[in-house]
């Protein structure tokens, strides 16, 4: 019976089930559109931090101070924030008068040709201390994020050439000549 049983399942399976053929003739076509943005985090605490020193950005979420003083709980880090805070308005003057631009690593330069000569010394502590501010808070989220400082200086430079005003400078690639060259916005 057992034997009977096993032969006619066999010969079920095997003529019952049918075989369906799932080639096409052409091979099937899928348009697939992925983005992968792998350094969205260091873009969100790059603008949390430039909210800090030059305000909220027109039409950006507000982030909750709380949050950023938690993350950013380094003194270092904090009193650097504060001191370009501190600078923050005079940074603007210059640069709305092209006597200071920012260069493609996210630092500022003296535009000597458009700075008066009684100006030049001033503007210069101003844009040295400005730098060395910045350098130690690109350093600090290019440790705390684990990424090499030049993508953090880019990152920065985009956060800065998104927030500026119209009429500020900056180095800029030039597709045409495969150059840098200084560029009002």
């Amino acid at each position: 019976m057992r034997k009977c049983f096993i032969i006619a399942t066999t010969i079920f399976l095997s003529l019952g089930c049918a075989r369906v053929n799932l080639a096409t003739k052409d091979p099937i076509k899928m348009d697939i559109s992925l983005r992968v943005d792998v350094y969205q985090h260091v873009v969100e605490e790059v603008k949390s931090i430039e909210e800090q020193i030059y305000g909220e950005d027109s039409g950006a979420f507000l982030w909750n101070i709380l949050e950023v003083k938690r993350a950013y709980a380094a003194d270092t880090l904090q009193e650097a924030i504060q001191r370009r805070k501190s600078r923050a308005d005079i940074f603007a003057r210059y640069a709305a008068k092209g006597y200071i631009g920012e260069n493609r690593k996210g630092y500022l330069e003296l535009l000597a040709k458009q700075t008066p000569a009684n100006l030049h010394s001033e503007i210069k502590v101003i844009v040295t201390s400005e730098n060395l501010d910045r350098e130690d808070v690109y350093k600090h989220v290019a440790q705390k994020d684990k990424i090499e400082l030049p993508i953090a200086e880019e990152i920065f430079f985009k956060d800065h050439f998104k927030r500026a005003p119209k009429g500020y400078w900056f180095e800029v690639y030039n597709e045409q000549t495969g150059e840098y060259i200084w560029q009002k916005k």
